[in-house]
This record gives C-alpha cells, structure tokens and sequence, in this order.
C-alpha cells in the first residue's frame, strides 16, 4: 500500500525536534513492503495548503497523521495543536478517499477525546509500530480489529474501542528511517532563546536507547505513552547507531539521547557509556538525567563518553514540593549533583516548575534563594505551573485544589498554578525580577515586556477562548460511548509485518 505520514510538530524551541516518531514508523512500513511519503509541516506556513497540494499530486490508500505534541505544555505561553490536527484530518477526506490514522505520543496521551474531536478512520494509541503494520495487513487482507495493538476504532454500532498495546516492540530490532528528515533539520542556526549557553546551535542527530519509565513522577505520562517497562537497546547497538547516523550525513556534529530519562536504570546507563568509550566515539552529546540515578562515577563516565550537557529533571527546589512531585530525592540530592556537574566538565541545567501543587509564596520565594545561593549550573529553565493530563496524581489533585471540575477534560491545555501565588502580586514581581537579574535564568522569551501578572491573565483568557473553540467545534459532532471492554489480550512478542495467529 502506498502511505503519506504527515507530522504536524509546529514546536522549534528550543531546537527544532527531528521527527523520530515518524522515522521509527516509516522504517517498520517499509520493512513491511509498504511504499512511504513523507510531509513534514514544521516547514510549511501554510499548512493545509501544502497537504492540499501533496494529496492532489499523488494517490494514496493511507494518511498517517503524527502528533508529537498536543499542545507546547507551557502555562505562560500556550499553544495548542488540535484545532490545526482537525483541520488536516478534514482536508484528507475533502481531497482523498485513504484512510485516516492518527497516532504519535500526542494522540495517544488523550486517545479518545482526540478521536472523538478529529474524527479519524483509525488511530493508535501508543508505540505504532507494529500496530500501524497489523493496520495495513487487516486493511489489504480483512480479518478483526480487535487483535491491533493500540488501534483505536468505532465498532458496528459506532461505539469507541481501544485495543491494548498487545504487542512488545524490540527497540533493538528497527532503527528510524532517517531519510525522511528534512536537510533544514542539520543546517546550523542561531540558538533559541531558551537556550542561553549558546550562541549557534549545530546539526544534531537523535536516538533512542530504551523505551518506557519505571519513575512515577505526579504529572507525567510517560508510562501511558510508551509502558511502565523498560525495553534496551544493546549497549554496542545504541554506538552503531551512532556511528551509522553521523557517516550517513555529515553534517551531523553532536547528537541528543531523547530517552525522557538515560539515567533510569543507571546500571543501562553507565553501560552505554562505558561502550562508547571502548569505541572511542569521541562525539559531542547531551541527554536529560534525573537527579536520583547520579554518582561520583556516573559524572566521570559521562565526560569520558563524551557528554557536553545534561538536562536535570530537578523539577522544584523545596522539600515539600519535591515530595509532593513524587521525585523521590530531595534537596540535599540536588545540591550534591549541582556540585558533581560544577566540578565536571559538562554543562548542567536545572529544569524546574514554579508555582506546583502545594507551593506557598514563602516557599517560591525560599527556592529562588536556595537557587541563588547554592546552586551553579550553566542555565535555569523554568515553567510558571503544569500542564495537567488525565489519568495522572496532578490531575486529581487540580479537582481537590478547585482548579478544574470533576469530570473536566484535559484534552483542552488545562494547568495547575497554585491560585494563592496567581494572586499574588509582589511575589509574581519578586520571581520575574529574580529571572531577569540572571543571565542564565530563562522563564519566558517576553518576560522584560510584561509582568507576571499580566501573562497569567492572559494566558487565562487564552485558554477560555480554546474551550470556546472547542466547544464549537464539538457542537455537530457526535459524542463517543465507550463500547465494553474485552478480555484483556496476554503480550506477544510480534515480527513487524505479521498479525497473531
């Protein structure tokens, strides 16, 4: 079958991301036999216009839409992506008869809701790749939905099914199809301005070494996206890859390990790295760690692989707060890993949340000082609250604290800010002039033209008027029943390209 994947990631901070996703579902098409096109919408600026033109100059039987991201997660500046998701969905079926499917980790962190508001033939929820093949066979040859991993579907009395990932994907056995990025991906740019150790940014390339999270960090939805497991890649594998990577485009300068957590196992971790030491990479990179996996040890191997810059999912500077994260370190950790880095030779970064569940003005107040006191990374990269997602503590949390009702959806960007220090004049001007008076502290790329309070309010009416346009958007659009559960289908281990027997 001939297949047109389109990825619709809009997001170029602070580096725009090389579609992975996408690169991992084209290879296990084409492995299968299936013909793939690709259209990459981070470099159209007008989007429906170019799948337009794509739809109308070629035939195909499938659409594929990725949607990396739901929306950008970020309270101060929001974004969201549905609406433009929507849109595509309705242009496919104004100028093709293919079969619509909707996947990646945005669709699949809010499955139904997303289905129910773009109305695709298909989608499937969580890692696609076996699932889009089993697709494509059931679609050319027939047989039952039912046993699809992750497919999401309407069944004859037009009621919503979701199938389990019922399959274990070998992340070992397929790499991405890197053919499908676009050179733009490897020209080197100015920097973002989120990112403020460096003036250019290089051509990178990206990789994974694992897949799923055994962390139970309160907000995230990592586990739901890609499994509560881990799954790794050999050692000496994740090198080759590398290796295979950067000869294949020399451009390439550095490349970033995407795992949400490389640390996590550390014991995979430091293997990893101790490979690339046998095989004398000697290749710049940079992955995201969390503080509780770190050792003296660890610190060492990472520059002796080659490591330039970490990425720690601090996530806040108290105790309290730390705790109510469901982190599983505290304070004393961090300041003991801000010293490991600042005696290293690698660049660290401090990623933390402002204004969580729990957090009091005096307590924002004290971890700005704690920061300013202790703390010396090369950047603080901040968020004023949470983008909250079903199924999560934050979530539950939210209703209790009366920041959203029971019942409320999240597929809409909803955020938890604690209300006390949205209303909090002078401590919303003590964090904003804190960020200004440090170089190396960013929150938001317009915080010199405008106060935190008046972004807090803004961003409020912004998110009422993505409702209102949800709402609209839903009112002649039919809403989904949940259709029975099955029993539940015990893991197979798949060979891409087949169904279950």
């Amino acid at each position: 079958m001939r297949v047109l994947l389109i990825s619709t990631n809009k997001i170029r901070v602070p580096r725009p991301a090389l579609p992975i996703g996408m690169a991992y579902i084209s290879a296990a098409l084409k492995r299968a036999g299936h013909q793939v096109d690709v259209l990459d919408l981070l470099w159209e600026s007008r989007e429906l216009k170019a799948v337009r033109e794509r739809l109308t100059t070629n035939t195909y039987d499938v659409v594929g839409i990725a949607v990396r991201n739901l929306d950008n997660l970020t309270f101060i500046d929001p974004i969201f992506f549905g609406p433009m998701t929507e849109k595509i969905v309705r242009c496919v079926r104004k100028f093709t008869s293919a079969k619509v499917v909707l996947g990646g980790s945005g669709f699949s962190v809010e499955p139904m809701s997303f289905f129910e508001y773009a109305q695709p033939d298909f989608g499937i929820a969580g890692e696609g790749e076996a699932g889009i093949v089993q697709l494509l066979d059931f679609l050319e040859s027939g047989g039952s939905p039912g046993e699809i991993s992750g497919l999401c579907y309407l069944d004859p009395e037009g009621r919503y099914c979701q199938n389990p990932s019922n399959s274990s994907f070998d992340v070992g056995a397929l790499e991405p199809d890197r053919s499908v990025y676009d050179p733009r991906y490897f020209e080197e740019g100015v920097s973002a301005a989120s990112d403020l150790t460096r003036e250019t940014q290089p051509a990178i390339e990206t990789l994974q070494t694992k897949r799923g999270c055994k962390l139970y960090c309160s907000y995230c939805i990592i586990r739901k996206t890609e499994g509560k497991g881990d799954r790794f890649k050999d050692p000496a594998e994740v090198v080759g890859e590398i290796q295979r990577a950067m000869a294949e485009n020399p451009e390439v300068r550095e490349f970033e390990i995407v795992d949400a957590t490389f640390n996590f196992p550390l014991e995979y971790a430091m293997e990893v790295c101790a490979e690339m030491v046998r095989a004398k990479l000697n290749v710049p990179w940079y992955c995201q760690l969390t503080p509780n996996a770190i050792t003296p040890e660890f610190v060492e191997l990472l520059a002796a692989a080659g490591c330039i810059r970490v990425d720690l999912g601090t996530d806040a500077l108290t105790d309290e707060a730390l705790q109510d994260l469901t982190k599983g370190f505290d304070l004393a950790r961090v300041l003991e890993v801000d010293r490991l880095f600042t005696a290293s030779p690698i660049e660290h970064t401090h990623c933390i949340f402002l204004g969580g569940p729990g957090e009091t003005s005096a307590a924002l107040r004290q971890s700005i000082e704690f920061t300013e006191q202790y703390l010396n990374p090369a950047q603080i990269y901040a968020n004023l609250g949470i983008r909250i997602l079903s199924g999560t503590k934050l979530q539950r949390q939210a209703v209790k604290a009366g920041i959203m009702t029971e019942g409320q959806g999240t597929f809409v960007p909803a955020y938890y800010v604690e209300p006390d220090i949205l209303a909090d004049h002078e401590t919303l001007d003590f964090v904003r002039n804190a960020y200004l008076s440090h170089k190396n502290w960013y929150l938001w790329w317009g915080l010199r033209g405008q106060t935190l309070t008046d972004r807090s309010a803004q961003t409020i009416d912004t998110v009422a008027e993505m409702q209102k346009e949800y709402e609209y958007v839903m009112a002649d659009k039919p809403r989904l029943e949940r259709a029975p559960r099955r029993p539940t289908v015990k893991p197979v281990s798949l060979t891409l390209g087949t169904m279950p027997g």
